[in-house]
């Protein structure tokens, strides 16, 4: 989307790149993290906009699979498409992703940055990267 476009539309767009380590976490603790972070940041993005119209996705790659989870509709929730490994999941790479209508992108940015919080205490994040065009 071109930024004309997304001006027109009144459309922010926001992602993030970030590497992960743990002492070790399960795969379900892990999923049930990351599902927890998108469905906080549709959350956040209702109460400040009122809907959300757009996508908040992300991606998780470990060594030996991966984990994809997308929400659309709040009422509905994130769907997840789980090929996470099996045992201690120790290192890996996370991408966040937001696009909305209604929200600027540094709006966006401020609630994908402050729903990452909750992963602190059970991941340590380093940031790859960030950027406001998708």
């Amino acid at each position: 989307m071109s930024e004309n476009t997304k001006d027109e539309a009144h459309a922010g767009s926001f992602g993030m790149r970030l590497l992960f380590t743990s002492r070790g976490i399960e795969r379900g603790e892990l999923a049930e993290l990351i599902v927890g972070a998108v469905r906080s940041m549709g959350n956040s993005i209702v109460a400040q906009k009122g809907m959300l119209i757009g996508h908040v996705k992300a991606f998780v790659s470990v060594p030996g699979g991966s984990l994809q989870v997308n929400m659309v509709d709040l009422d509905l929730g994130p769907e997840k498409e789980d090929r996470l490994p099996e045992g201690a999941i120790v290192e890996g790479e996370m991408k966040f992703m937001a696009a909305v209508v209604g929200l600027t992108d540094r709006e966006l940015e401020k609630i994908v940055r402050s729903n990452l919080e909750a992963l602190g205490p059970r991941l340590e994040l380093g940031i790859l990267g960030h950027r406001h065009d998708h």
